[in-house]
C-alpha cells in the first residue's frame, strides 16, 4: 500500500495562508507605527503652531516685556476637545510670566543652544507626566531685541495624548479592516490559482479512472508544460505495463501449446504401454515416453527462463560483466554434458573484455547457442568458442564466435530459426525450438547484433556482435587453443 502524505492541495493552502498571516500582520504593524507618526506629527504641528502664535505677540518695549495672547492660538489647541491644553511664558531669568507655574521638565538648556539665530524658532517636543495625565509639550524660543539690550523668553505649550490616541486607533482599525478584507479576498483568489494550477492532475486522474483496465493507450490529455514529464512517465510506465502484458498473454499461449502437446503423446504413450503384451514393444514405448518427458522438461525450463528473462529485462539495471570469464565458466559447465555426446569444447583466444550488461541473461545466451551447437555436432565433434576485439575484424568493440561443424543451417531456414517455435522440417533432432530465440532477444536487450555464417567445411558459426561502447581491456598472455 502506497504511504499517504498530506494532500498537495492541503499543504499549498496552508503554505499560502501561513504567507498572507505573516504579510497581513507586517501591514498591521506598519499601520500601527503610520498611525503614530502620522497623529504624533499632525498634533505637533497643532501645538508649534499654538507657541508660534505666541510668540508672535510677544514684543519688548523699554526694557518691558508685552504679552497679547492671541485667541485663535487656543482656538487652535481647541481643535482636540477631548484634550486639556497647558502653556507658559518664561524670561530668561526662568521666571514664569504667565501661564501655568509648576510645567515639568523645561529643556532650557536645549532651547539656549538652539536659539542662537535672531527671529528664529526651533521647536523641541517632549513628554512629561502632569497632574497625573502623559502630556506632549512643545518649547520654542525667541530673541527680543531693544537697541543694545537682549532678552530671551520661552514659550512652552503642552496638550493631553487622549486626542492623538485616539486618532492612532482610528487608523489602526482602519487599517485592520482592509487587511482583513485584503487577506479574505487574496486567499479566495489564491484558492482559486490553486484549483486552476491542480486542474490538469485532477483531469489525469479522471481520464485514468474513467479507463477501462484493459485500456493502456497513452493519455492524450492537455497540461501545462511542468507537468507534461509526470504525463510522460505516465505513458511510458503504460506503455511498459502494455508490452509486459501482451508477453504474460504470449507466453502463456505458447507455453498452452508447446505443452498441452506433450502432455497428450506422454498421456497416448503411457496408455499404449499398459495395455501392450509385447515387452520388447513395451520397452520401446517406455523409451518414447522418456524422450517425450525430456523433451517437455527442457520446454518447461526453457519457457520459465524466458519469463525470468522477460522479467529482469525492465527491473535489473546493467553493470560491469567480465564477458571472456563468463564465457569460459558457461563452457566449463557444459565440458561434461559435451563429453558424454562425444563432443569436446574448445575456448580460443586470448582477450580480456568487460561490458556493461545482466550476467544472467548473458549467461543464459551463452548456455543456449553452445548447447544447440553441440546438440547438432557430430560424433568426436568439436565446438569453438572465441572472443575477438574489433582490430581482428574490424568490426566492433568485441565479437563473440561459437563455431560447429554439425549439418549447418540451411538458407532458407535461417531467417526462421530465430522465431520461437520454429524446427525446420528436416530436423531430426529433438529440442523446443526456443533456445536461439531466447539467445537473439538477451542479445538485442545488450544492443548486440546476431549473425548466422556458414562453416567450412561444415557447421554453422553463430556470432554476436556487442556494440563499440563494449570496452576490451588488455590481453593477457595464454596459450591459443587451451582445452577446457
Amino acid at each position: 500500500m502506497p504511504k499517504t502524505t498530506t494532500s498537495m492541495r492541503r499543504q499549498l493552502i496552508l503554505m499560502v495562508s501561513m504567507v498572507l498571516i505573516c504579510i497581513n500582520v507586517l501591514a498591521l504593524w506598519g499601520a500601527h507605527i503610520y498611525a503614530n507618526r502620522a497623529t504624533k506629527v499632525s498634533y505637533d504641528r497643532l501645538l508649534y503652531g499654538a507657541a508660534l502664535q505666541m510668540a508672535e505677540n510677544i514684543n519688548i518695549l523699554d526694557s518691558k516685556v508685552f504679552i497679547d495672547l492671541p485667541v485663535s492660538a487656543f482656538e487652535t489647541l481647541a481643535l482636540s476637545n477631548s484634550d486639556r491644553a497647558f502653556y507658559a511664558i518664561m524670561s530668561s531669568q526662568y521666571q514664569v510670566l504667565t501661564g501655568y507655574n509648576d510645567l515639568p521638565s523645561i529643556p532650557f538648556t536645549q532651547l539656549l543652544l538652539q536659539s542662537t539665530e535672531k527671529e528664529k524658532f526651533i521647536p523641541i517636543y517632549y513628554e512629561a507626566p502632569y497632574h497625573e495625565e502623559n502630556v506632549r509639550f512643545v518649547a520654542l524660543g525667541k530673541r527680543l531685541l531693544e537697541a543694545d539690550k537682549v532678552n530671551d523668553v520661552f514659550i512652552i505649550v503642552g496638550q493631553t495624548l487622549g486626542a492623538r490616541q485616539a486618532a492612532a486607533a482610528e487608523i489602526n482599525r482602519m487599517a485592520l479592516h482592509f487587511v482583513s478584507l485584503f487577506f479574505v479576498i487574496t486567499l479566495l483568489l489564491l484558492l482559486f490559482v490553486i484549483w486552476r494550477v491542480l486542474r490538469p492532475l485532477q483531469a489525469i486522474k479522471q481520464a485514468i479512472t474513467e479507463r477501462s483496465p484493459l485500456e493502456l493507450s497513452p493519455l492524450e490529455t492537455n497540461v501545462p508544460s511542468e507537468i507534461a514529464p509526470l504525463l510522460k512517465s505516465i505513458n511510458y510506465f503504460m506503455a511498459q505495463l502494455d508490452t509486459t502484458l501482451e508477453r504474460l498473454k504470449r507466453f502463456t499461449a505458447e507455453a498452452a501449446h508447446q505443452i498441452r502437446t506433450p502432455l497428450a503423446g506422454l498421456n497416448s504413450q503411457a496408455q499404449n504401454a499398459i495395455d501392450e503384451t509385447d515387452e520388447a514393444l513395451r520397452q520401446k514405448q517406455l523409451q518414447h515416453i522418456l524422450e517425450s518427458s525430456n523433451v517437455l522438461t527442457n520446454t518447461v525450463n526453457q519457457l520459465l527462463n524466458r519469463a525470468t528473462l522477460t522479467h529482469r529485462y525492465q527491473s535489473h539495471p546493467f553493470s560491469p560483466v567480465s564477458l571472456d570469464q563468463l564465457t569460459k565458466d558457461t563452457c566449463r559447465d557444459l565440458v561434461v554434458w559435451a563429453l558424454e555426446r562425444g563432443v569436446e569444447i574448445e575456448y580460443v583466444g586470448d582477450l580480456q573484455a568487460t561490458i556493461d550488461g545482466d550476467e544472467f541473461a548473458l549467461k543464459q545466451m551463452l548456455q543456449n547457442i553452445i548447447e544447440n551447437a553441440i546438440k547438432y555436432s557430430p560424433n568426436k565433434g568439436l565446438v569453438e568458442v572465441e572472443l575477438m576485439s574489433a582490430n581482428k575484424l574490424n568490426a566492433a568493440a568485441v565479437v563473440l564466435q561459437i563455431r560447429d561443424q554439425g549439418v549447418g543451417v540451411p538458407d532458407e531456414d535461417k531467417e526462421h530459426i530465430f522465431e520461437y517455435f520454429y524446427r525446420s522440417p528436416d530436423n531430426q533432432a529433438s529440442g523446443s525450438g526456443i533456445g536461439l530465440s531466447i539467445a537473439k532477444e538477451v542479445a538485442e536487450h545488450h544492443d548486440a547484433r546476431f549473425h548466422l555464417k556458414d562453416n567450412e567445411p561444415t557447421g554453422l558459426i553463430v556470432e554476436v556482435i556487442f556494440p563499440k561502447r563494449t570496452l576490451p581491456k588488455n590481453r593477457y598472455p595464454k596459450p591459443k587453443g587451451a582445452r577446457l
